[in-house]
């Protein structure tokens, strides 16, 4: 008798703790969505129009679009369109949130090389 009940118990608690620790998973699950969710909405991407000085030889060239970043590594500038020698479109991308993204364009506003830099979208 002590057997059956023993055995029974052992049951319970397995069922017990599988539906316990589904339960457990599917909660980290819906928090780890939730998390990313979180990390896509704070995304900066951002149209600038920049307009450079006359000294820069190649407004496309990637050493220089890089160089307007200052030291923010995890931002990146990439050329959409040249509207002539002087001015360009381009597209501002990195970690939000909106703050971090508008001292990023401050930084290149403050660049010698640049002119004037207008958030287009």
């Amino acid at each position: 008798m002590n057997r059956d009940r023993f055995l029974q118990h052992r049951e319970v608690h397995r069922r017990c703790c599988r539906d316990t620790g589904f339960a457990v998973l599917l909660s980290m699950m819906a928090l780890g969505h939730s998390v990313v969710a979180n990390a896509a909405s704070a995304q900066c991407v951002m149209r600038v129009t920049v307009e450079v000085t006359p000294d820069v030889p190649d407004v496309r060239d990637d050493g220089f679009l890089s160089s307007l970043l200052s030291n923010y590594a995890d931002y990146r500038l990439s050329l959409r369109q040249e509207s002539d020698d002087s001015t360009i479109i381009l597209e501002l991308t990195g970690p939000g949130p909106a703050d971090r993204c508008q001292e990023v364009i401050e930084a290149i506003r403050r660049d010698s090389r640049v002119v004037s830099v207008q958030v287009v979208g």
